[in-house]
């Protein structure tokens, strides 16, 4: 039910687990590449979108090896 109020207080959900073959898939869907000279202003900005959404994918990926590596480096040692 839609009280008419609206909450200033978010839940952040933790990132998923990607895997680099997820991303490469992405990529190769979405490719990054320039939209000819006929792309519509609404279609230039979902294009845009969609190489903001990978590359935000692309970050957590990498955030996610490097504190995988980390916690194998610190097991490691113990």
């Amino acid at each position: 039910m839609n009280t008419g109020t609206t909450s200033t207080t978010e839940v952040f959900l933790a990132p998923p687990q990607l895997s680099r073959e997820i991303l490469a898939y992405l990529r190769q869907v979405f490719r990054n590449r320039l939209p000819d000279l006929t792309v519509s202003d609404r279609e230039l900005g979902a294009k845009i979108g969609e190489q903001r959404v990978i590359d935000h994918l692309a970050a957590i990926l990498q955030n996610q090896e490097e504190d995988l590596l980390a916690n194998v480096l610190q097991q490691a040692k113990d």
